[in-house]
């Protein structure tokens, strides 16, 4: 295939264009469908003429069907985005920079959708769905996943979809104060609505002092969701900004001078490391340790954006091997061109 693309890039480029615009227009009505043309042209910035030339071809193929409410894939269409995939995504710079990270790390897979979160809000988005096609199809009956909070993970969960199937959700931590649409807790039930499944919650602050954690894990319903927590087999998070995390979580003056001191990049799970991926802190947490990853079938890491490159790269190197990382192209350029200085 790979060599059939070359072949044909070079004899009839022309082709090889059509083909990638069908398919983009496909993959891009999987995104959003039902969609309108008007829509369509917008998200794709192509005339409706364009357009409407290109998905009539498509329609008479019976790629796509068009509604009153507007335009979904087939069956055949579906299909089709499936075994073009890979074929085309050879030669994204995506594809090249997710297989430089998966070697270099030797994390089980890579993913990386183009843009950057910093720059494009949309960016996000994509990566949540990025993400969620993924868990559909890595998904089981009975499965526990256990979910962190943040705004990646509230994309992840609005791109899913009703499974055939029962799977029960968990936040994975407490809460950090922060807001509630972006709480584990809210992630964990909006997860279980949009698939069609169960869940429970954590009403425990993410960060406590000693004496109040003794005390909270003597809570039966805090250690049943512990335990729950434990009994996870899919995990999902994020990786955060080391200082953002720390003021989030209302750290104090002296840990905010330590992980300065320390050259903090990146968080996870309450552990804080530098760039070189060493904990240089942790914090008190109640839910999911990163102990805990070792026995998780799969783990997922959602995080994008430029900015968090350090941050993400830190993780990487600590990583448990089974991790699949999904990302875009502005936090995947910032992590090797920084390994390259």
């Amino acid at each position: 295939m790979e060599d059939l693309l070359k072949v044909q890039q070079k004899l009839i480029p022309e082709l090889v264009e059509k083909m990638y615009r069908r398919f983009t227009i496909l993959t891009t009505i999987k995104m959003h469908q039902p969609v309108g043309r008007r829509s369509l042209s917008e998200y794709m910035n192509l005339t409706e003429r364009v357009l409407r030339s290109e998905t009539n071809t498509l329609k008479k193929q019976e790629l796509i069907k068009v509604k009153p409410t507007g335009m979904e894939l087939t069956p055949e269409g579906d299909e089709l985005i499936e075994s073009l995939e890979s074929y085309f995504d050879m030669y994204s710079d995506g594809y090249h920079l997710a297989q430089l990270l998966k070697e270099r790390y030797q994390i089980k897979n890579v993913y990386v959708v183009p843009g950057d979160t910093d720059m494009d809000s949309a960016v996000k988005k994509e990566m949540g769905s990025q993400a969620g096609q993924l868990l559909e199809r890595t998904f089981y009956e009975d499965a526990i996943v256990s979910i962190t909070g943040g705004s990646t993970m509230a994309s992840v969960s609005e791109s899913m979809h009703v499974l055939p199937f029962k799977t029960f959700y968990v936040p994975a931590r407490g809460g950090l104060g922060e807001n509630v649409v972006y709480q584990a807790n809210t992630i964990a039930a909006s997860m279980a609505q949009q698939t069609g499944g169960e869940y429970t919650t954590l009403y425990v602050p993410d960060n406590v002092s000693e004496s109040t954690y003794e005390l909270l894990l003597q809570e039966p319903s805090v250690r049943n969701t512990l335990e729950i927590i434990k009994q996870s087999n899919i995990t999902v998070h994020g990786i955060g900004d080391a200082l953002k995390m720390a003021n989030r979580r209302h750290s104090s003056k002296q840990v905010i001078e330590k992980l300065q001191h320390h050259n903090a990049v990146g968080e996870a799970f309450g552990y804080y490391f530098d760039s070189e991926g060493h904990i240089v802190h942790k914090v008190k947490t109640i839910g999911l340790q990163m102990e805990d990853l070792v026995s998780k079938q799969y783990i997922f890491a959602v995080a994008g954006g430029a900015s968090k490159g350090d941050a993400i790269r830190a993780y990487l190197s600590i990583a448990p091997k089974n991790t699949i990382l999904i990302t875009d192209e502005g936090a995947a350029r910032n992590i090797v061109q920084s390994q390259s200085i």
